[in-house]
């Protein structure tokens, strides 16, 4: 739980650097350098280890989580700039949704009609957030719309990767695929940042891989089911550090809509944890 929690408040931190930093440089160059320099933080770890953080028999997981990663991020840092950080943090709390249907989709599993009324509830909390016909849908909900749906997807994988390799690995090999990717995208609006901004640049990357290194621990210690409520702490976060940094106040609907995704993916959380506890033991022969 502690882990998880580390993970959500040091990226609602990183939030606030990444509006900063958009000031001065484009969104795509901020990815990009958080990326490159978050692999870079963790290569001393390496000299520890040694090479053998690298092995892995779930290579072409590894790039594909990196891939779906890469369109998260590169979309997140996007949205920060066009969203409040609470409307933004409401609407990323869908990824847990995603997933639910990402499983059934891609992993064939079954999904109850509750689970599909929660699913439902959550797109209605979305919808509260949004709000479609009373205020113009921008650019910025569709780029968080796209993070949750690339978030799923690397969560799918990330599922996966953490039963076979350390959580090192894992974050290695992400940031590491992240980098071609991100770098592709900062290339239309390329321009080298001033010598100031590079340490603001190394800060935010470093926060980017911890984050992710928090969030495989968690991940290793913890069913994921538990970890969902402490994930939810994001939409605090993020109401509050607008407010303080950036004089943004949220909405009544933000709150409403917030809590209508809260419920929704606790109750999906819930009935997972419910099904694989169902599941019988098999015995030892």
């Amino acid at each position: 739980m502690l882990w998880a929690a580390a993970s959500s408040g040091i990226l609602a931190i990183m939030w606030v650097f990444v509006r900063r930093m958009a000031e001065h440089l484009h969104p795509l160059e901020i990815t990009f350098f958080g990326t490159f320099f978050g692999f870079l933080f963790f290569l001393p770890t390496v000299l520890k280890l040694g090479f053998g953080v690298f092995k892995t028999n779930h290579m072409s997981h590894h790039f594909y989580r990196g891939c779906f990663n890469g369109v998260a991020i590169l979309a997140w840092f996007m949205a920060l700039t066009l969203l409040s950080l609470a409307d933004a943090a409401a609407l990323n709390l869908m990824s847990p949704l995603c997933v639910s249907v990402g499983a059934v989709i891609v992993l064939k599993e079954h999904m109850g009609p509750r689970r599909w009324f929660a699913l439902g509830l959550g797109a209605a909390g979305a919808l509260v957030v949004i709000r479609p016909g009373f205020e113009q849908v921008g650019l910025g909900v569709w780029l968080v719309m796209v993070t949750v749906i690339a978030s799923a997807g690397q969560r799918l994988f990330a599922k996966s990767l953490i039963a076979t390799d350390s959580s090192t690995t894992c974050v290695l090999y992400l940031t590491f695929f992240m980098i071609p990717i991100s770098l592709a995208a900062a290339l239309f609006v390329w321009e080298w940042p001033a010598l100031e901004h590079y340490p603001w640049l190394i800060l935010i990357g470093a926060m980017l891989s911890l984050a992710h290194y928090a969030l495989m621990r968690s991940l290793r210690l913890a069913d994921v089911s538990a970890l969902e409520p402490v994930n939810f702490t994001r939409l605090i976060w993020g109401a509050l550090l607008g407010f303080v940094f950036f004089a943004e106040v949220p909405d009544i609907y933000t709150w409403i809509g917030g809590f209508l995704i809260i419920s929704a993916t606790s109750y999906v959380a819930h009935r997972e944890a419910q099904a694989r506890s169902a599941k019988p033991v098999p015995a030892n022969i």
